[in-house]
Formats: structure tokens, C-alpha cells, sequence
């Protein structure tokens, strides 16, 4: 592994702190749009301003006939503050729509009791009953908002695996104690979901049609002609966990590319999914041992698809791509397809630098032999394996220049690449130098650290210490960390780093250790220019630790290490 690969291998997504400014734009069944999203004022005049244009647009409610469609205008009013920073809009909303009283404020405060989150419901509750709940002045569907009963719940899959819909068909049937004055029944209505596999899971987008039977015979009609497709039916509970799982997942993930009409729906699909049955459990990966991940490296790189590769490249270049397809996508090494394999290529390995370096430029001929091995290995349609290779043969050209290009980097590797900044990647030691300096460090510096800024190196220093974890007693002590640091870092002289392998296997920690490295700085005469101006004495006081260090530690500490610290190495 490259060592511009290592500390980055968790490099996933991170719940997002950037909110996007999308403009919204309605679905074709949720009903109109209630309100623009909240601008960008101070924080009291967004509430207000947003709060007052729903409220005027609530008129709309009095003149819908279908309960879905009012679900669908609240959901587009509770989707414009999802992911806001501002919390307040909500609860305001009710409070202000509480104290019109209007008809139009009511029919808006059951919408918000129907499909709203339970904290939020709760308080559209409170506000009708404090109201009378008068209900007689609303249309046939104050009566049924809210109360939709799955009828039946399907997966459609295609051969490669990149996504999954979840369709669900709900009817407001039960919930119905009279028919309306027009003696018609409310069709059953369909809510689809697109989950995105090759972005780790997603729910990606959302739509919805009151049209479910001509949805379910368009998409068995489909299915019949196409062999790559599969239509099955789903457990509810089971998809209960696996939608909010995919919701989670959309939660966590900064900037995700969503559907046009995800954000206007998406209240109402987490109302659907709470009224699904409970009583599943999630269905976690298969958790692939390293010794299985390595014999498909091996079986691969053995292959007659790989006799013509280099061997280390080959082996190389597989092993992310297992890696990748055991922790990314569901345990699923040997699927292959031409999304996730760009993903891999444009995201993945750029945003982590993952690929050593000496391996970039084998991907051209190693992907392709890949993907005809786990074509043959997981049953993969020749027609999907062509439609396969005829991807990659657009997408690894471009591969080269997208990995170097700085713009695709993730921070983590951006941090890394700084600990090595100074030395050609491809030097046999650069494992050594990375270890070595990560020791030193104790993590990632920031991007643009210079260990020759005793400045900055003094900053880091204090940082590492603002609790107390050195116990400093003078200022003269973190000076000579700093000065340790840079030459662990330069590993001049190289003693200082052989003394703290040694004790590492000794099994002392860092903290120690670096006590210990100090109390041999100490005792030497420095020079601010010249440095140390007792080199042999540093050196032998090195060579004498830690026995030297232990013995001057106090009474109390010495008890401790005897019964808590592992035992010095023998130096007879």
C-alpha cells in the first residue's frame, strides 16, 4: 500500500454542515407548491417572511378534493426548511397559524398534524384542540389526511445492481367512514423511491402518482420484456428499515445529487414509512474476512483473464476494488457495472488516494480484465458485460489526469499528501518516513503545516497539550517538544526515532515516550543557531533509556509503573 494511502480509508462521507440553496420545483402529484424556500435575511425576518407567505398560500387547501394532494402541498411547505440551519420555522408556522384561526390556518394545522414529524405533529394537535378542532367548515379530506394504509410494497431491481426502486401502493379506503358528497372513492396512489446503490445507498429521488394500478401495469408490463429486470414483492417491515436507512444515508451525505422533486415529497414519504409495520431488523453486509478479500486478489491475479498483466498491478489494483466493493457497496466485491465503476474511478480513488501512484497508469488494462473476471464469476450477461467493458473504455483515459487533479481530493488526503510533500512518493522508506512522522505528529497536520515554522510547530504543540497531557511544568518543556518534533520528523539524528521504536516494543506509550526522548534533550547544552552542542552525550543518554527516565521519576510514579508499565527490554 502506498503510504500516501494510509489514515485514509474511513474517508467517508461526514454529516454536511453546507446547506444547499436548490431551487424547488413541484412533483407531479404533490400538489402546488406553498412557498418559496426561506431566503437568505437574518434568521427572525426568514422566519416571518417564509411563515407569512405559507400562511397566504394555505388558501389553496379549501379548494383540493384529494387528501393526497393536500399531504403534498404540506409536505413541499415542511420540505422548504429541510436541511435549513434556521430550526424555528415549524413551531413558529403553528403558533402564528394558531392565532389566525382562519379556515385556511386550520386546514394547514391538519396537514402539519397528519404528516409532520412527531414533535412538530404534536404541536399541530395541541393548536387544534385549543381551536375546537372545527372541522365542519374543511372538505371531505380533513377527515382522511394522514390516514393512507399500505396495500401492497414491491422492489424492482435491474442485473447490475446500481439502484433499487421501492414502489408502495396506499389507499384511504379504511380510514373512510362515509363516502364524499360526491359518492367517489379516493384512487390508490403509488409512492416510488429510487435508492442509489453506487452513492452509497441513498434515497436519491422520490415521486409519487394517484394513478397506482396503471403504475403497476406499466411496470409489470416492463419487467416481462426485459430479463435484466426483477419485480418483487417486499416486506413492509423489512422496507421500513431499509428506506430509513437510505434517508439516514441522504441525511449524512454532503451535496448529494437528488431528484427535482425529492425535497417536495420527502415529508411525506418518512410519514409513509412510519406507518409501515415494525418488527425488522437491518440486514447488515456480509462482513468479508481479509483472508477471503486476499484469495480473490490472488484468484484474480491468476486468472486467464490477468495472464497478460503485470502481476503487481494487477494484484494492486484489485485489492481497491475488492476493498471498495466489500466496504461501499453492501459487501459486493465482484459486482461490477459501468456506474459504479465511474464512481470508483472519478470519486472514490481520487477523493482517498487509495491507488499508489506507481499504479495509475495499469488501470487501462487492468479494469477491463477485471470486469471480465467478475462478469464470469458472478454469472454477469454477456450483453451486461459488454455494455461493461464499453464504458471502461470511455472512462480510463480520463482516469490519470482526475486523480491527480488536486480539485478531487478529499481533506484527508490533502492532509496526508502534506506529510510527505518533501519526498518523491515511489521512495522504498516512505512507509518508514510516514509512520515516522504520524508518531511525531500524533495525526494529520493541517494542509500547508511546515515542521521548519517553530512557530507553527510551537502552535501544534500547545494544541496536543491544552489538556494537561504532558503535565508541562515551564515553558521550557514544550520548547523542547518542539524541537523533539522536527527531529523526529527530519529523523536528525536518526537515534531519536531507532529510541522510540525501541521502546514502542517495549511497549511504552507516545505520551511516555516522548517524556522519556525529553529527559535526554534536557540534559544536553543547546544552541538557539547551532543546536545541540553535545551530541555524543545526547546519543548516550538516548542509548539509556528508558532506565534513566524511570529511575528519576517520583516515588508514587515509580509504584505505579511497577505494578501498570510493561517491563524496560533488557540492556545487559
Amino acid at each position: 500500500m502506498s503510504p500516501r494511502s494510509r489514515g485514509r480509508r474511513d474517508d467517508r462521507r461526514r454529516p454536511s454542515d453546507r446547506r444547499r440553496a436548490r431551487r424547488r420545483s413541484t412533483g407531479t402529484t404533490s400538489g402546488e407548491s406553498a412557498a418559496t424556500e426561506p431566503s437568505s435575511q437574518s434568521s427572525a425576518d426568514q422566519v416571518e417572511e417564509f411563515v407569512t407567505q405559507v400562511l397566504a398560500a394555505s388558501g389553496q387547501l379549501l379548494t383540493l378534493d384529494s387528501p393526497l394532494q393536500v399531504e403534498g402541498f404540506v409536505a413541499s411547505v415542511i420540505g422548504s426548511w429541510w436541511q435549513h440551519p434556521t430550526p424555528t420555522f415549524g413551531p413558529v408556522l403553528v403558533e402564528r397559524a394558531q392565532r389566525a384561526a382562519t379556515p385556511e390556518a386550520v386546514a394547514l394545522l391538519h396537514g402539519l398534524a397528519a404528516i409532520a414529524e412527531p414533535g412538530l405533529a404534536a404541536l399541530a394537535r395541541t393548536a387544534l384542540d385549543a381551536l375546537g378542532d372545527p372541522t365542519s367548515d374543511l372538505p371531505p379530506w380533513a377527515r382522511l389526511v394522514g390516514r393512507a394504509a399500505l396495500q401492497e410494497s414491491f422492489t424492482l431491481e435491474e442485473e447490475f445492481g446500481d439502484a433499487t426502486q421501492v414502489i408502495m401502493t396506499f389507499s384511504y379506503d379504511a380510514a373512510r367512514s362515509e363516502p364524499d358528497d360526491s359518492g367517489a372513492k379516493e384512487p390508490a396512489h403509488a409512492l416510488v423511491v429510487l435508492v442509489d446503490h453506487n452513492l452509497g445507498g441513498i434515497a436519491k429521488d422520490l415521486w409519487a402518482t394517484d394513478h397506482a394500478p396503471g403504475l403497476l401495469e406499466q411496470v409489470r408490463s416492463t419487467v416481462a420484456g426485459d430479463e435484466g429486470l426483477a419485480l418483487t414483492e417486499a416486506d413492509p417491515s423489512a422496507l421500513r428499515v431499509a428506506l430509513q436507512d437510505a434517508l439516514d444515508a441522504t441525511e449524512q451525505t454532503i451535496d448529494a445529487p437528488l431528484g427535482e422533486s425529492f425535497r417536495d415529497l420527502r415529508a411525506l414519504l418518512v410519514a409513509r414509512i412510519r406507518s409501515l409495520p415494525e418488527g425488522a431488523t437491518a440486514i447488515e453486509p456480509t462482513e468479508l474476512p481479509d483472508a477471503e478479500r486476499e484469495e480473490i486478489v490472488a484468484d484474480f491475479a491468476s486468472s486467464p483473464e490477468a495472464t497478460d498483466l503485470p502481476v503487481e498491478a494487477a494484484r494492486t489494483i484489485a485489492a481497491e476494488l475488492v476493498g471498495y466493493g466489500c466496504d461501499q457497496d453492501r459487501g459486493q466485491p465482484l459486482r461490477v457495472s459501468p456506474g459504479k465503476l465511474e464512481v470508483f474511478l472519478f470519486a472514490w480513488l481520487p477523493r482517498t488516494g487509495l491507488l499508489d501512484q506507481r499504479y495509475v497508469g495499469d488501470v487501462t488494462a487492468v479494469l477491463p480484465a477485471w470486469v471480465r473476471y467478475a462478469g464470469r464469476r458472478t454469472g454477469l450477461s454477456e450483453e451486461a458485460v459488454t455494455e461493461t467493458l464499453a464504458a471502461v473504455e470511455t472512462l480510463v483515459p480520463r482516469f490519470a489526469p482526475a486523480y491527480e487533479d488536486r480539485d478531487n481530493w478529499g481533506p484527508a488526503r490533502i492532509a496526508v499528501d502534506s506529510l510527505l510533500a518533501d519526498m518523491d512518493p515511489d521512495e522504498d522508506n516512505a512507509d518508514e518516513v510516514f509512520e515516522r512522522r504520524m508518531f511525531a505528529l500524533d495525526g494529520v497536520p493541517a494542509p500547508g503545516f511546515d515542521v521548519t515554522d517553530a512557530k507553527a510547530v510551537q502552535r501544534l504543540v500547545e494544541q496536543e497539550n491544552k489538556d494537561g497531557k504532558y503535565d508541562y511544568v515551564s515553558p521550557s518543556e514544550e520548547r523542547l517538544h518542539v524541537v523533539l518534533l522536527q527531529q523526529l520528523w527530519f529523523e536528525d539524528p536518526s537515534q531519536v526515532w531507532e529510541t522510540a521504536v525501541r521502546l514502542l516494543d517495549a511497549g511504552y506509550e507516545r505520551t511516555e515516550i516522548f517524556r522519556a526522548l525529553m529527559s535526554a534533550l534536557s540534559e544536553r547544552p543547546q544552541d538557539s543557531e547551532a543546536g545541540l552542542r553535545d551530541a555524543d552525550g545526547y546519543l548516550e543518554a538516548l542509548a539509556a533509556l528508558p532506565e534513566t527516565w524511570a529511575a528519576r521519576q517520583p516515588a508514587a510514579s515509580e509504584a505505579s509503573e511497577a505494578s501498570d508499565a510493561p517491563d524496560a527490554p533488557d540492556q545487559s
